[in-house]
């Protein structure tokens, strides 16, 4: 049996505005994953940077002014860095305290930087994908399997065999169909619910023998 049917330039909006939500999502869990490695590379160096930016500090104060090396400037870095570390000693825990509350109140403020950006560019990327997959297609199946034919040559032409599928998807506008493989990648062949290029009964009636040979329930 066969039918006809075409995905057009509307169906790539629905699918879109469909897919745009999901793949925002997964671009949030990925800022924030990196942002939290981010924060916590920081908040293992606060310490250790703090020292070392005063010690190195003081240091160079000692070593400036007359600009050498004499038993004067080295005794008096040796006190330097005895007492600086005697006093970070003491004194590190008030203030690693203070700071880093200080940074988790400006981490607690809502950020969202460059998302509007992300967000075009994941609508163009979509959008570049979807649209090799517009034109008139023929959907021929028998008791082996199917075969999905674009007749305008656009998209590869794909055929499963019944026992292959493990996922049947249904949304308002297509029923979408995969094997393990397609699955695996978030990949289906997409087959709209209703066409313009064949009577509304009669691509009814063909969907429903189609369906009735999927192996497995919708989802």
């Amino acid at each position: 049996m066969e039918l006809r049917f075409s995905i057009t330039a509307e169906h790539t909006q629905l699918r879109i505005g469909a897919l745009l939500s999901q793949e925002m999502l997964k671009d949030d869990q990925l800022r924030a994953r990196l942002l939290d490695h981010v924060n916590g590379f920081q908040d293992r160096l606060l310490a250790p940077l703090l020292c070392c930016l005063g010690l190195v500090g003081g240091m160079l104060a000692i070593y400036y002014p007359a600009r050498e090396f004499n038993p004067q400037t080295v005794v008096s870095m040796a006190l330097f860095a005895l007492i600086f570390v005697v006093g970070w000693w003491c004194c590190s825990a008030r203030l690693l305290s203070g700071l880093r509350a200080r940074i988790a109140d400006i981490r607690a403020k809502p950020r969202v930087p460059f998302r509007s950006a992300n967000r075009r560019l994941i609508e163009i990327k979509l959008r570049t994908q979807l649209k090799t997959t517009e034109g008139i297609y023929r959907l021929q199946f028998d008791d082996q399997g199917f075969t999905l034919i674009n007749t305008k040559g656009k998209g590869a032409t794909g055929a499963l065999a019944w026992g292959q599928i493990v996922r049947l998807k249904v949304t308002p506008d297509f029923y979408s169909v995969a094997c393990a493989k397609l699955d695996s990648q978030g990949k289906a062949y997409h087959i709209p619910r209703h066409s313009d290029l064949m009577d509304a009964d009669s691509y009814e009636q063909g969907l429903q023998l189609f369906l009735r040979r999927v192996p497995v329930l919708a989802s």
